[in-house]
C-alpha cells in the first residue's frame, strides 16, 4: 500500500513538473503543426479531375503591404464546397465548376458576398475592416478568392474570425497563414471557433 502511495505521489509530481508541462505543450503544438501541413499538402496538391475529396479544408495567406497598409487575404478553396456554398448562400443554383469565371462580375459579386457574411476582420483597435473583392483565379478544381482592406495599425494584434463553409461541414477545418516580423504564423479554424489574433505565436490557439 505505502509502495502505491508513494508511486502516486512521485506521478503527481512527475505531471506538476514544470518540464513536463512544457513537454506536453509542445507535443500538442507539434500535432497541431503536423495537421497544418498535412491539410494545406491535401489542399495545395488536389489533382485534376477528383471533384469529390475526403478532406474539408481551405487554405489562405495573408499579405501585409506597408506602403498602402492593407493586408491581402488569399483563399484556395474547392470548388464543389464554394459551388455548394454560393447556392444555399443566394438562394438559387450558381454554377462553379466548369465556367468560365473570369471576368464573371455576377458571380463575383456572389461569392464577395458571402465572403462578407463568413469572414470577419478587425483592427487592433477592434474596429471592423472593410474587405473588398479584388477577384478569383480557378484552377483545376480549386479556385482562389482574393480580397483586400484596409489595417492601418498593422497585423499586430489584429483579430480574423474564419467561418468558410462551416455551415455545410462539421469537420470543416480552415487554416490561415501569415509572415509576421520574418515568422510565419499559422492559424486553425474551427465551426466551434471565435476570432483569434493574426499574430497569435501558438499555433492552433
Amino acid at each position: 500500500m505505502r509502495g502505491n502511495r508513494d508511486l502516486h505521489r512521485s506521478g503527481s509530481r512527475v505531471a506538476d513538473c514544470p518540464l513536463h508541462q512544457s513537454v506536453g505543450r509542445l507535443t500538442r503544438r507539434l500535432r497541431t503543426l503536423s495537421f497544418l501541413v498535412f491539410a494545406s499538402v491535401v489542399l495545395l496538391q488536389v489533382m485534376p479531375g477528383t471533384s469529390a475529396h475526403k478532406f474539408h479544408v481551405s487554405v489562405s495567406q495573408i499579405e501585409y503591404h506597408a506602403p498602402s497598409r492593407s493586408a491581402k487575404l488569399m483563399i484556395r478553396v474547392f470548388a464543389d464546397d464554394l459551388e455548394t456554398a454560393i447556392t444555399r448562400h443566394a438562394g438559387r443554383p450558381v454554377k462553379i465548376q466548369g465556367v468560365q469565371l473570369a471576368g464573371n462580375r455576377e458571380v463575383g459579386e456572389l461569392i464577395h458576398g458571402y465572403l462578407l457574411d463568413k469572414l470577419d476582420l478587425k483592427t487592433n483597435a477592434g474596429r471592423p475592416v472593410q474587405l473588398s473583392w479584388s477577384g478569383l483565379e480557378a484552377q483545376a478544381d480549386v479556385v482562389w478568392l482574393y480580397v483586400e482592406g484596409r489595417l492601418p495599425g498593422g497585423l499586430t494584434g489584429a483579430r480574423l474570425r474564419n467561418r468558410l463553409f462551416c455551415e455545410l461541414f462539421e469537420d470543416q477545418v480552415n487554416i490561415v497563414n501569415t509572415k509576421h516580423r520574418q515568422q510565419t504564423i499559422g492559424l486553425m479554424f474551427e465551426p466551434k471557433d471565435d476570432y483569434k489574433v493574426i499574430t497569435e505565436k501558438a499555433l492552433g490557439r
